[in-house]
């Protein structure tokens, strides 16, 4: 495969620390999932990480205002699908499970089905090997948003460090969408919490998310970028094939308890979810607002439809507007 260009991360290498800055402030570094965008050179640098030797640990983080505000949903205003010759293999892999009939009955059966966002069912675990499965420690360092796609690569790195104006979520949620576990795992969050969350899409700050075990630190304003330097170095004075034998000790435990199997499940549930044309579902909420008024404008009069109520969204928007006021 043909490497790609990065052009909208930086990947920087200060041996024996990496880092990798999703470089789209902008678009407060939504990521794009086009082939050539955000997500495949976030994993390719994750993979030019693991590979050169004198790199022990690596750092990822985002420029400008906040850490990563999601998916690029502005892609989706020009009506940009992806391939779906994929989808079949969710379908078939669903219905060999012989799930539930109620699953049948609201939408998500043969005559439910309408063109997917999603491409395919081994696409849906994003960062799994470039970042979960890769024997090179990683840190996540947050501040501000940390929504949908960056709530994943978050919960893909070994070690998250935020400053306490991180907020966590994963919006889709309110617009149809299902979650995926690796967006917010059972394994870290516990049933409770993890029903909390994708039940309502609701934000929570970066107190709710060390108290429930997502984050590993809170560091105060203006001084995570030593704080994680810091430990960044500590991992680094480890022999790497120590971390290594680690890492993939700790990880078995987790797959043993049943992560692979429940993240391809998930990953089913959400190519379905998506592709549904069942009102008020993604795809529905995609052709009838999105392509029509954009995402932004959609997202306010689904939010404005239902009331969401939001205070820790609500309080984020207006610290980044007085910041950008001063």
């Amino acid at each position: 495969m043909e490497r790609l260009e990065y052009t909208e991360v930086i990947v920087e290498k200060e041996p024996p620390i990496g880092y990798i800055t999703i470089n789209r402030p902008e678009k407060r570094n939504a990521v794009a999932i086009t082939p050539t965008g955000t997500v495949p050179q976030i994993a390719q640098a994750a993979i030019d990480m693991r590979e050169d030797p004198e790199i022990r640990c690596f750092i990822i983080r985002g420029a400008g205002d906040c850490f990563c505000a999601g998916f690029d949903m502005g892609q989706y205003d020009k009506g940009l699908f992806l391939p779906a010759e994929d989808l079949p293999e969710a379908v078939n892999w669903v219905k060999g499970l012989e799930m539930e009939p109620w699953a049948w009955g609201r939408g998500f059966g043969p005559d439910g089905w309408a063109k997917p966002e999603a491409r395919s069912l081994g696409d849906r675990t994003l960062f799994w090997e470039e970042l979960w499965e890769n024997p090179t420690p990683s840190i996540c360092q947050v501040h501000s948003f940390c929504l949908g796609a960056g709530l994943w690569i978050a919960n893909q790195c070994d070690i998250v460090y935020a400053e306490p104006n991180a907020v966590f979520a994963y919006p889709p949620i309110r617009y149809g969408a299902s979650i995926v576990f690796h967006i917010l795992p059972p394994w870290l969050l516990g049933r409770r919490k993890v029903l909390d969350m994708a039940l309502t899409g609701r934000f929570i700050t970066a107190q709710e998310a060390y108290d429930c075990q997502l984050i590993t630190e809170i560091v105060p304003e203006g001084e995570i970028n030593e704080r994680v330097k810091d430990q960044a170095m500590r991992i680094a004075t480890v022999p790497p094939v120590t971390n290594m034998l680690s890492k993939r000790a700790i990880n078995n435990y987790f797959e043993n308890l049943g992560v692979t199997e429940t993240s391809r499940f998930a990953s089913a549930m959400v190519a379905m979810t998506e592709a549904s044309a069942a009102p008020g579902h993604y795809i529905d909420f995609f052709r009838n607002l999105v392509f029509k008024k954009g995402f932004t404008e959609a997202y306010k009069e689904q939010r404005e439809k239902w009331g969401w109520p939001d205070p820790v969204l609500d309080k984020e928007v207006a610290r980044l507007k007085a910041k950008k006021g001063r």
